[in-house]
């Protein structure tokens, strides 16, 4: 897979959550439901990045806070998500995982 590709589902994703963020604050002041299409264009989109080839360690700091974002993986397994990626990131040297090369996390 090229970088290009990834930079494609990567740009996805993220749109995906800035639009699933808005929506939940809609539903929220509203006292409403989240929209089921929103919230199948952020799964689609978070499948679509997840199922990339990854070819950095970054790649698979992305794909995990997708997957957290997707199924909640701090509900199943609390501060899992924070624990894989803190070992990712401290091996490029970086002190804290929830840095900007990944997406929002919406939990």
């Amino acid at each position: 897979m090229s970088d290009h590709a990834w930079l494609v589902a990567l740009a996805d994703y993220r749109e995906a959550c800035a639009l699933f963020q808005t929506e939940v604050e809609r539903a929220r002041i509203d006292g409403d439901d989240i929209s089921p299409d929103v919230a199948a264009s952020h799964a689609w989109a978070a499948r679509a990045l997840i199922e990339q080839p990854a070819s950095t360690i970054v790649q698979i700091g992305q794909k995990v806070r997708a997957a957290d974002n997707l199924v909640n993986l701090s509900q199943l397994y609390p501060g899992l998500p924070e624990i894989l990626l803190r070992d990712l990131f401290g091996m490029l040297g970086i002190e804290s995982g929830d840095c900007q090369p990944l997406p929002p996390s919406l939990q």
